[in-house]
């Protein structure tokens, strides 16, 4: 007997062998098959994707750094379950300009293009794809399924209580909706659990895969600060997510806890520095550090060295006070990152008024990144 034959004779709870054997084929993983049903759905009803190869390069290539991550690896969860499965997920850009990110059961993973342009780094895309891979690695949605199995018997056995007691129709179709109501936020309390597991969950497969979990922190905090820019809505029981203020608390306390120095400048298009023609003709170049005018030369490779060694410094995360000014100096942390040069003053100006004026640059755009993550 072939050794297909004999395995599907001893799981035969009959005992009993018909002589014949066909091989049955492969079982297909539940979880999958709901993501994979869901998605075939999802295009029928008119979602587009993206298939532009640079795209769908950058996606994959860090989304399978992390897959492989927690394929292997047993990351704790605080919703869900650990039991590790390991998937073949796949990776999709659909062709919508919110910014939005998601994942169906089984890893089938989505970004939309419009978190494709918000994001300033693969650290900060690390990061969302990390919050969507844990989604399906610890079976949130089969968790979240079960719980509203559940509440939906607790609503049936409600409602059949309430005709039994003979109360009155109105009161009956009253107590119903406050039935749904409850379930709804029980529902919704289960949500941002998920949420706060995979947020949790996201930012230790980060570290593991070799990513800076800042990008995490400098995402949220950017999303956060758009929408407290916007008309607030108080969602209520409505509402599935944590608010964006706890979120970035707990990324914080998780950095502080890990002694990983909060650097927003490596995973944004903060602190940048450039070397421009100037605008006023009687200058040639000026260094500016996000848009702010810090020096101005003849000598464009001067202000060449001048930005390396600035940048070099600001590698180190810098609060306002490292920033300082000794004679015609500028100094950051104790170290001259440059002196203001009597070839570049115009007529009559004074070098430690100048020195002045450039440390006062680099402050304000220190005390800029500031305002952004204080949320």
């Amino acid at each position: 007997m072939h050794l297909k034959c004999l395995l599907t004779a001893v799981v035969l709870l009959s005992g009993y062998l018909t002589g014949t054997c066909t091989a049955q084929p492969p079982v297909e993983d539940p979880e999958i098959k709901i993501g994979r049903e869901a998605h075939e759905e999802m295009l029928k009803s008119g979602m587009k994707l993206i298939s532009d190869p640079i795209m769908l390069s950058r996606v994959t290539t860090i989304g399978a750094r992390l897959a492989n991550v927690a394929n292997k690896t047993v990351i704790p969860a605080t919703y869900g379950t650990e039991n590790r499965t390991p998937y073949t997920y796949r990776f999709h850009i659909v062709d919508d300009k919110d910014v939005n990110a998601f994942a169906l059961p089984g890893g089938w993973l989505y970004v939309n293009k419009g978190l494709l342009d918000y994001v300033q780094s693969d650290d900060e895309l690390a990061g969302v794809l990390a919050h969507e891979v844990i989604h399906a690695a610890h079976h949130h949605i089969l968790k979240l399924q079960k719980e509203q199995d559940k509440l939906n018997t607790q609503l049936a056995i409600g409602a059949i209580a309430a005709i039994f007691a003979k109360v009155p129709v109105a009161d009956t179709g009253n107590l119903i909706t406050g039935l749904q109501l409850v379930a709804l936020q029980k529902v919704n309390g289960y949500s941002q659990q998920a949420e706060r597991d995979a947020d949790g969950a996201g930012f230790e497969l980060t570290r593991l895969a070799g990513f800076n979990p800042v990008g995490a922190l400098t995402f949220m905090e950017r999303l956060a600060r758009d929408q407290r820019n916007r008309p607030e809505v108080d969602l209520g029981i409505f509402r599935t997510h944590p608010p964006e203020k706890q979120r970035v608390a707990s990324l914080k306390s998780k950095l502080d806890l890990a002694a990983i120095p909060i650097n927003r400048r490596q995973t944004t298009n903060q602190l940048r520095l450039s070397v421009l023609p100037a605008k006023n003709q009687s200058v040639t170049f000026e260094l500016q550090l996000d848009g702010r005018v810090v020096l101005t030369s003849t000598d464009k490779a001067y202000l060449t060295q001048v930005s390396s060694v600035l940048d070099k410094a600001l590698d180190v995360p810098t609060e306002l006070f490292d920033v300082t000014k000794s004679s015609s100096s500028v100094l950051i942390r104790g170290n001259i990152v440059f002196t203001i040069r009597s070839s570049d003053l115009k007529l009559g100006q004074n070098p430690e008024t100048v020195a002045d004026k450039a440390r006062d640059a680099i402050r304000a755009a220190l005390f800029k990144v500031s305002l952004d993550g204080n949320l």
